[in-house]
């Protein structure tokens, strides 16, 4: 069973969000609203592609941007291995007992015992995020553009407890009473797949320049919903195909920035400013939704030579899956640049909500001849909490 339990895990974390898709911007605790580069704007504010742009900046590519981050904050995976080897032992003896095999009572008593222990260690959740991403951009004076394909990834592994399964436990004589658990486990998530084209201009308000974008993208939907109860879960007859519920939308992103000094900018993004609610498919009475809806964020960075600052806010909690609760981000980031060839960085996240442990980021540039860069980072809220990414890009 645990071999069992861990593919059904793996294949919905490869089946099934991170708000910002580019490494560098994860390494600095997911801001980049006001403080990308050309060529990661792509992937926040496409505004940007103009404002953090040289002379020399002709043409970028990101092949590609991958980011996963894992939560196991109760360290759920490991008590179900546990919870799995102590329900196949007791099987294994009420099975051996039944046909007359040589086992006492105080060796039932025992497992019995142990298996009760176990169930009531089951308590908590998984949540895997993951992102993939490839772009193109060209920043212009006259128009900048960029084309991007991107895939968030949401997926969670929950647990359902039921009270009636201590008697369960205390009471089965044979493997088939035994078989009568239900707790219930379910894997729930939602891939959002998009292809957009970003087109980015800017305009001149009183001795200002404000730079604005906007991106019209193709969206596909995939949510996956799969609940069985825990001792029944069976990898052979687990088709994922037959638990997901594929679907198709338009949607839009707007940006903005502008520059309050020569230093400072700040940058506003709206994104995905028309609503759409998908239900999953259901699994033993259970339907989950998710929705893909407007979210505004806001940024200001100070842009130096060796240093940038930079602080993004959420101007909206919006929830996403029916089963999980709205998180709403304050972001602060870091970036230390030596010479153009190396990037030291770091960041810290904080949810107002309180639902999720505010986390901290760091992050690693190397971006020799200004023509090929490599960035990596990663990310913690504790223990049982870890993220890593890696982005490859090219400029000329």
């Amino acid at each position: 069973m645990k071999k069992r339990i861990a593919l059904a895990l793996l294949a919905s974390a490869t089946s099934a969000a991170v708000s910002a898709a580019d490494t560098r911007s994860q390494g600095m605790g997911n801001v980049g609203v006001a403080s990308a580069d050309y060529l990661s704007s792509v992937l926040i504010n496409p505004a940007l592609i103009n404002r953090h742009s040289d002379e020399t900046d002709d043409f970028g590519l990101i092949l590609p941007s991958a980011n996963v981050f894992v939560r196991d904050e109760q360290e759920l995976r490991d008590h179900i291995d546990t919870f799995q080897d102590s329900f196949d032992e007791l099987s294994d003896l009420l099975e051996l007992a039944e046909s007359g095999g040589n086992v006492t009572v105080e060796q039932l008593d025992k497992a019995r015992s142990q298996l009760s222990s176990d169930l009531a260690m089951l308590n908590g959740g998984i949540n895997i995020e993951a992102n993939l991403a490839l772009a193109l951009a060209s920043p212009s004076r006259i128009g900048g553009f960029a084309l991007y394909a991107n895939t968030d990834i949401d997926a969670n592994a929950n647990l359902f407890i039921s009270g009636d399964d201590v008697n369960v436990i205390a009471n089965a004589q044979t493997p088939e009473e035994l078989e009568e658990l239900n707790s219930r486990l379910q894997v729930v998530g939602a891939a959002i797949s998009e292809i957009g084209f970003a087109y980015a201009n800017q305009f001149t308000v009183s001795d200002k320049q404000v730079y604005w974008s906007i991106t019209p993208k193709f969206q596909q939907v995939d949510s996956f919903n799969y609940v069985s109860k825990v001792n029944d879960f069976d990898e052979d007859d687990f088709d994922a195909n037959d638990y997901t519920k594929t679907e198709n939308n338009f949607n839009f992103d707007i940006g903005l920035a502008t520059e309050l000094t020569e230093r400072v900018t700040v940058g506003f993004v709206a994104k995905n400013l028309i609503e759409n609610d998908y239900d999953s498919v259901s699994s033993q009475g259970i339907t989950p939704s998710y929705k893909v809806g407007p979210e505004f964020i806001a940024g200001i960075s100070y842009n130096g030579d060796i240093v940038t600052l930079a602080a993004d806010v959420d101007l909206t909690a919006p929830q996403h899956s029916s089963l999980a609760e709205e998180s709403q981000f304050a972001r602060l980031g870091l970036e230390l640049n030596a010479f153009d060839w190396v990037q030291i960085r770091a960041g810290y996240r904080h949810d107002f909500n309180g639902d999720k442990e505010d986390s901290y980021s760091v992050g690693f540039g190397f971006s020799p001849f200004g023509v090929v860069r490599l960035d990596l980072m990663a990310q913690t809220s504790g223990e049982n909490d870890i993220g890593a990414g890696l982005q490859l890009s090219f400029t000329l």
